[in-house]
């Protein structure tokens, strides 16, 4: 299966809440360390006191735990019926059914962690608000500038090094059909980086708007901060959906077109990489 499991990205929630998603050799490590990583990260962002650093630190101690204990072996139970679907005559409809499974783990993450960091934010002053609020719009102005020193050719070939790589890793040595149906695929890909900064825009003015709320009403602070931290879809444009979906499709339509061509050498390198995956979680949950 070629699901990007193995993104080996920190990811971040609201003023920040981590859990590594399965890595390589370093992940035990980097799993039992997220304090430190996440505390790295934020300095990047706002300057906490010790008693917010503590109170984060115990926020993601807590939620790794969690994590370990309940969604971890769920992970567990996904590779594996990755890999079982894998090697069987597997459609769209199995692929796409494995994407809202994916979905769920995120947003469970997020429920988890909503209460605590809502809590957090609440003790942030003034001066750290707009601290946060101005890094994060210095970072969305990087971003930009970034992908507009770019040109769409430019883009476009960065993409498709990066997905040959991808699947250079999961099955080996590719084929020149194989790599030819990436490169047509990599060319219907919508270019979708305009629209996600407008939603990551959208998303800061209304944690901007959610910090004046705390001055004035707390429940209208917190029902602001819910929505920021764990509902995604409501600042994701009509637009942007139907473009990440036709994405999504193209995206599978390819996963399906290169299991037919799969050798059984390629079929043992994924299967392998599959075991390599399920031996990672084994670790995690029992460190």
């Amino acid at each position: 299966m070629l699901i990007k499991i193995n993104t080996k990205k920190i990811i971040h929630a609201m003023v920040v809440i981590s859990f590594l998603l399965l890595a390589s050799c370093s992940t035990s490590f980097a799993y039992n360390n997220l304090p430190w990583l996440s505390s790295f990260w934020v300095d990047d962002y706002i300057d906490l006191n010790s008693s917010q650093a503590k109170q984060l630190k115990i926020i993601i101690k807590q939620t790794r735990n969690w994590h370990r204990q309940v969604e971890l072996p769920k992970y567990k139970q996904d590779l594996f019926k990755l890999q079982k679907t894998f090697n069987s005559e597997f459609n769209i409809s199995d692929l796409t059914q494995q994407v809202t499974v994916a979905k769920l783990h995120w947003s469970n993450l997020l429920i988890q962690v909503k209460a605590p960091l809502i809590e957090l934010a609440k003790t942030l002053s003034t001066k750290q608000q707009q601290e946060l609020v101005t890094n994060i719009q210095a970072n969305l102005a990087d971003e930009l500038k970034q992908y507009q020193e770019q040109t769409t050719q430019q883009l476009s070939e960065e993409r498709l090094k990066e997905q040959l790589s991808y699947y250079k890793d999961w099955l080996g040595k590719l084929t020149k059909q194989q790599t030819q149906l990436i490169t047509v695929a990599n060319e219907q890909y919508i270019n979708t980086f305009v629209l996600w900064q407008r939603y990551k825009q959208n998303r800061l003015n209304a944690l901007q708007q959610a910090f004046s709320y705390e001055l004035r009403n707390v429940e209208q602070f917190e029902q602001q901060m819910s929505i920021i931290i764990t509902d995604r879809e409501y600042f994701i444009s009509e637009e942007l959906a139907a473009k990440n979906q036709a994405n999504l499709m193209a995206h599978v339509n390819l996963l399906v077109s290169l299991n037919s061509t799969l050798s059984d050498k390629q079929r043992r390198h994924v299967n392998k990489h599959f075991a390599e995956l399920i031996e990672t979680v084994d670790d995690l949950i029992a460190d």
